[in-house]
């Protein structure tokens, strides 16, 4: 009896422990995870972090500036005895000193200065990389989802007119049809088979696409039981403004003029003479043999105006620069804006587009089961049928690709709003089996950082800052992919076998 139970209650804990690994497992494949699995892995994003890695070691190295510089010399001299300046002296003369920094006038500091903004434009590079990855990764994504629903419709289509065409041949064999009908069902076949083909093709490479962005392999059934579309309900100066905030290219441009600001400070250092101050030991001399230890202390006044006074020169050309990336930062803005502003109309013409095509969708299938049943009374041809299939096909196409449209368009506009590298995983960690619509609310975030603070990345007198968190509801799409199910069709068509042969048996007059 104890046996038993122990075997039970280790069958149960297997049970349950296999149901709560299933659990964690749902979300893992949804589109803000692919995009984390994407930074995570691409060889672009480890590139730009060894980078700053290289930006901080520079810093290092800049701070180095402020200490002592240590020198040490040995000179061994081998000469004639007629030579009066080495004759007389020791052959070795070894000499150790130290040199200390009193005044610059700002060089070492606008050194220290270069460096920091070379960091935060490394960082901010970094971020670049990230959201060009992630925008990538959704291009990707949505191009297999459309050859995932077209391969989905087609192969729905394809099994549709196979089951038709069986049994129009019996209706042949019946006397019901001619053969030009069994020739159109063919050929309407073979157009299904064609768009099956392309479909998958489509799919193979769109996966592969994906896989080789994120470096692992990629199971479709997750990718669909993971399925999501981000949806925005805030306004759209909202959004402008948020990802203004945020943009990554004009944090790095900023950063970039931060640079030039330190080189044009580094430019004006050096018209001023450096002060040092210089501690030096001796042994020996050449002029003296025998000689004792000597120490010295030394000020130092030193400069240097470049080569015919090129740094004259060099300020003008940095001041150049300078206005050149103030033009730049206005570019890049208004791309960001017009950006915005495309994917947030698109957005909701896209939306309108589905409403209009799903509900053309519905009563499409509705007038291709009227067509059939009247097929069968003999009130519409054959070809008005096959047609009736097609353009459920059809709709069931530019369905798949309005989604496709609405993935790039949403799923952008978050990404231009939102900090990929460190919020996506806490803005889009859920865990659902069915496909699902995320929808934003609004609360206060917490204040910017001193990196943000340094490039002056908050816009005065705006109010703080707001996040995205969300929120679910149920998936329209939902309806659209239960429209696939094969099933349906099958049993739709066994019930119609049963009507029209029912009516064959109780009259003998249609003509067909």
């Amino acid at each position: 009896m104890i046996k038993r139970t122990v075997i039970l209650l280790f069958f149960f804990g297997f049970f349950l422990g296999g149901v709560s690994a299933q659990e964690q497992s749902k979300g893992e494949f949804n589109l803000s995870n692919l995009v984390n699995k994407a930074i995570a892995y691409h060889p672009s994003i480890k590139s730009n972090i060894f980078l700053e890695n290289a930006a901080k070691d520079e810093i290092i190295g800049a701070k180095w500036q402020y200490f002592p510089t240590p020198n040490f010399s040995v000179s061994q001299v081998n000469s004639s005895s007629t030579d009066s300046s080495y004759s007389k002296g020791d052959s070795r003369v070894s000499i150790i000193s130290l040199t200390q920094p009193l005044w610059a006038g700002g060089l070492i500091d606008a050194g220290l200065a270069k460096s920091r903004a070379q960091l935060l434009s490394a960082q901010a590079s970094t971020k670049a990389a990230q959201q060009n990855l992630a925008l990538r990764v959704i291009d990707a994504y949505s191009r297999w989802y459309d050859s995932y629903l077209k391969k989905e419709s087609y192969s729905k289509s394809k099994e549709e007119h196979d089951i038709l065409r069986a049994r129009l041949r019996r209706r042949i064999k019946q006397g019901l049809s001619s053969r030009n009908d069994l020739n159109l069902a063919n050929s309407r076949s073979t157009q299904a088979d064609a768009g099956l083909n392309a479909a998958i093709i489509q799919h193979e490479s769109s996966l592969l696409y994906l896989e080789e962005l994120l470096g692992i392999s990629l199971d479709p059934k997750n990718l669909v039981r993971d399925f999501s579309i981000v949806k925005f309900e805030n306004n759209q100066s909202k959004l402008n403004k948020r990802a203004l905030l945020i943009n990554p290219r004009i944090k790095q441009i900023r950063a970039e003029i931060l640079v030039i600001n330190a080189e044009l400070d580094q430019s004006r250092a050096k018209l001023y003479p450096g002060v040092n101050l210089k501690f030096e030991r001796q042994w020996g001399s050449f002029i003296k043999e025998d000689a004792k230890t000597e120490d010295r202390v030394f000020i130092e006044f030193n400069s240097n105006f470049g080569a015919g006074l090129s740094n004259f020169s060099q300020t003008r050309q940095i001041k150049s620069r300078y206005q050149s990336l103030q033009a730049k930062i206005i570019d890049e803005e208004n791309k960001v804006t017009q950006q915005i502003e495309l994917d947030w109309m698109s957005s909701i013409s896209l939306k309108k587009q589905e409403a209009l095509l799903e509900s053309s969708l519905t009563n499409t299938k509705k007038v291709r089961k009227s067509y059939y049943r009247q097929f069968l009374a003999g009130r519409k041809t054959w070809q008005e049928v096959m047609n009736s299939i097609r353009e459920v096909s059809q709709l069931e196409s530019q369905l798949a690709g309005v989604y496709r449209e609405m993935i790039l368009s949403n799923w952008r506009i978050f990404v231009y709003v939102e900090d990929i590298g460190s919020s996506i995983n806490e803005s889009l960690a859920f865990n659902r089996v069915d496909k699902i619509l995320w929808h934003p609310t609004i609360s206060p975030k917490e204040k910017w950082n001193t990196i943000d603070k340094m490039l002056n990345f908050v816009i005065p007198d705006e109010k703080p800052v707001e996040r995205v968190i969300w929120y679910f509801d149920i998936d329209s799409t939902q309806n659209f992919k239960s429209s696939l199910k094969k099933r349906d069709f099958i049993k739709f068509v066994e019930l119609l076998d049963k009507e029209e042969n029912n009516s064959h048996e109780k009259s003998t007059k249609f003509v067909f």
